[in-house]
């Protein structure tokens, strides 16, 4: 994992490899603690190459804990035609977060321009 900081108050976390039961709670506590003191937290997992239940449930927490009360948003960033991109189309996350297919997208969305 990668933590960069970009404009005022937003950071971009990347991952890479895979996102499972196995590497979930290496992930937990720099999230939240990203999502804790950002404004915005854009998650790019363009270099995820799988993901499973134990990751996506570990986004949902992390956008809900985060809209229902944290201080930071979560936007995703997710490849089109990846692995996590199909898994994602399957389980209809695309209701419960705010998906960009890239980054430039992403951060565009921050400035209040049109998401992609």
């Amino acid at each position: 994992m990668r933590v960069e900081r970009v404009g005022s108050g937003h950071s971009v976390l990347t991952l890479t490899g895979e996102l499972d039961l196995s590497t979930v709670p290496k992930l937990e506590r720099p999230l939240f603690g990203e999502l804790g003191s950002k404004a915005v937290v854009v998650l790019d997992l363009t270099g995820v190459s799988f993901i499973d239940s134990s990751g996506i449930g570990l986004l949902v927490k992390a956008f809900r804990d985060n809209r229902e009360g944290g201080s930071g948003r979560l936007h995703t960033v997710v490849a089109a035609r990846s692995q996590v991109d199909r898994v994602f189309q399957l389980a209809g996350i695309e209701r419960a977060l705010p998906l960009h297919r890239t980054r430039a997208a992403a951060l565009a969305s921050l400035d209040g321009q049109p998401a992609d």
